[in-house]
């Protein structure tokens, strides 16, 4: 009867540490279910904030590059605008100055190409200027024929007989009249001041010829000039 007792007893024993086992198991379980699930939860949070700081991303990347694009565009204009801002001047002014004449395309595209020479108001492009000078060319020969030398750089001396500067909503705009040293009338168009230069001054004027065209002088004859679009004027002694 004792050793049933003791056997019972040991049964017992064995069932309620069987009971704590199994629930401890599944009280780990359980532990590791949860945690699982809380790394899943932790990590599906990461994910998405990937995917958002990604989205972000592109999209800043998206509109940076929309502004550089637009600030590529604004200097790509305004540099076309520059190289462009005295040839369109002269379209305009040579038909106004000669009927029924336009500006030649040799002579627009040369000034184009050269944009930074019209004017030269720089002691650099002063100089380039003047390296782009054909000392050969003179007014004699662009009035017997101005055509080969609509994209030359020519340099003509003389008197101030007139000059005249207005304020226009593109800058400054001076026309010079001078009688050179050949007793040709040479008229100049300059995109600027041109300081002190007065009427009855000596001066040098380089420049690209432009067209030869016909005016009315006050004597009541005709005059024949030479149309220069031009990169320098200095006065001389």
């Amino acid at each position: 009867m004792r050793k049933r007792k003791v056997l019972l007893l040991i049964l017992m024993s064995i069932t309620i540490i069987s009971a704590c086992g199994n629930n401890d198991s599944k009280n780990n379980n359980a532990n590791n279910t949860a945690k699982q699930q809380e790394v899943e939860t932790e990590n599906e949070k990461l994910k998405a904030e990937a995917e958002k700081l990604k989205k972000e991303l592109a999209e800043k990347e998206a509109e940076g590059a929309i502004a550089q694009k637009k600030t590529e565009e604004k200097a790509s204009a305004k540099e076309n605008s520059q190289k462009t801002y005295a040839a369109n001047a002269m379209s305009l002014i040579v038909p106004h100055l000669a009927e029924n004449t336009a500006i030649d395309e040799k002579t627009y595209n040369y000034i184009v190409d050269h944009y930074e020479l019209f004017p030269a108001v720089t002691s650099e492009s002063k100089s380039a200027a003047k390296a782009e000078v054909d000392a050969s060319i003179t007014t004699r020969h662009l009035l017997k024929n101005i055509k080969p030398y609509l994209d030359k750089m020519v340099t003509v001396s003389g008197f101030v007989e007139e000059i005249e500067e207005e304020e226009t909503e593109i800058g400054t705009i001076a026309s010079i009249h001078i009688i050179d040293d050949n007793d040709n009338s040479v008229v100049g168009v300059f995109m600027d001041s041109t300081g002190d230069i007065l009427d009855g001054d000596n001066v040098t004027m380089t420049g690209v010829p432009t067209t030869v065209y016909s005016f009315d002088n006050v004597s009541g004859g005709t005059t024949i000039a030479i149309l220069f679009t031009l990169s320098t004027i200095q006065k001389t002694q």
